[in-house]
């Protein structure tokens, strides 16, 4: 099974936005050399916990970083932008990288409501025509519209040989419908929709209802999970709980910056509460090499998947580093 790494450029408390980026930059060299298979960045608006604002920017900025190792988002909230746009910006990322440029599309708005009224000005669509803008960006991906569209003559640039990989994100039965139904290959946002049966659902229907297309002949899933390594089980369930408390916030509807794993969860003293991290935390790769090694075989025992996708909100940078170290050689075993 492939192994790849979704990077939200979740910040620190304490450190600045030029920090974060830097240590994006460095994680993202690190994975290279260790066989990474992807790096994709989030979107995410409004917010000062979560910098990636602008992850085409920083995907550029990490293929001329990096070496062999395929870089994209995940992804551009495709509803705020011109598909024509996006395809621009990515084919020039792709005449930049051949062959190591993905575009990870999704329809959720990627934080307030206020910044998707700024996005879209008084242009502001309807989610609904999400499977339109798909349509157009695989037309604009190509180098000339065919002579039936009503921008026909319209020339998409740079002329690349090597387009993009396109993706369809989602966290929901239509979204695998979507991407079954474009023959494109479906990235499922576990660590957003975690609910019992969730995830089972969505890739059976996108599996069963897939239709092959020139972009693909057959299912392609990728799974992305809050996956946290360390060298014993007891370290590992200690510095996963700065990602923790970030779940609580996040279901209060704050969105709040890592903290020390030793003051993380010191504040949840009521039962219900501590009921509600441990339901969580049950939704987590959380362990040691060892521990995350089964975990990942029954995980691929039940569902079709392809490749895993870890997001590792851990505090500790050098702890960071060791997870994705440990879960490389996690799924080698």
């Amino acid at each position: 099974m492939k192994i790849s790494l979704l990077d939200q450029t979740q910040l620190l408390e304490g450190i600045s936005a030029e920090e974060g980026f830097a240590q994006s930059v460095e994680l993202a060299k690190y994975v290279d050399k260790l066989g990474y298979h992807r790096y994709w960045l989030s979107e995410h608006h409004s917010t000062d916990a979560l910098a990636g604002a602008s992850p085409e920017i920083l995907a550029s900025h990490l293929l001329a970083k990096t070496d062999n190792i395929k870089v994209g988002t995940g992804g551009v909230m495709l509803p705020h932008y011109s598909s024509y746009k996006v395809a621009e910006n990515f084919k020039v990322m792709g005449a930049l990288a051949p062959g190591r440029v993905d575009i990870g599309v999704g329809r959720a708005p990627g934080g307030h409501h206020l910044s998707s009224i700024a996005l879209q000005g008084e242009r502001a669509r309807n989610v609904d025509i999400f499977p339109e803008q798909i349509d157009q960006l695989l037309e604009y991906l190509q180098d000339r519209l065919p002579d039936t569209h009503p921008l026909r003559g319209l020339e998409t640039t740079p002329v690349i040989e090597k387009k993009p990989d396109l993706w369809i994100l989602g966290t929901s039965n239509s979204s695998a419908l979507l991407a079954a139904e474009k023959g494109l290959p479906y990235a499922f946002a576990q660590f957003i929709n975690y609910q019992p049966g969730g995830m089972e659902q969505a890739l059976k229907l996108y599996v069963d209802n897939f239709k092959p297309s020139k972009y693909l002949d057959k299912p392609q899933v990728l799974v992305t999970m809050k996956t946290i390594v360390a060298d014993t089980d007891e370290e590992a369930e200690k510095i996963a709980e700065s990602a923790l408390r970030f779940n609580y916030y996040l279901h209060r509807g704050r969105l709040t910056r890592l903290v020390d794993p030793e003051r993380a969860l010191s504040h949840v003293i009521n039962p219900s509460e501590k009921r509600e991290i441990e339901t969580v935390k049950e939704t987590y790769i959380i362990g040691s090499k060892e521990t995350v090694a089964q975990k990942i075989k029954e995980l691929t025992n039940k569902f079709s998947i392809d490749e895993l996708m870890a997001i590792t909100p851990i505090y500790d940078f050098e702890k960071r580093k060791r997870s994705f170290k440990l879960l490389k050689e996690a799924v080698r075993e």
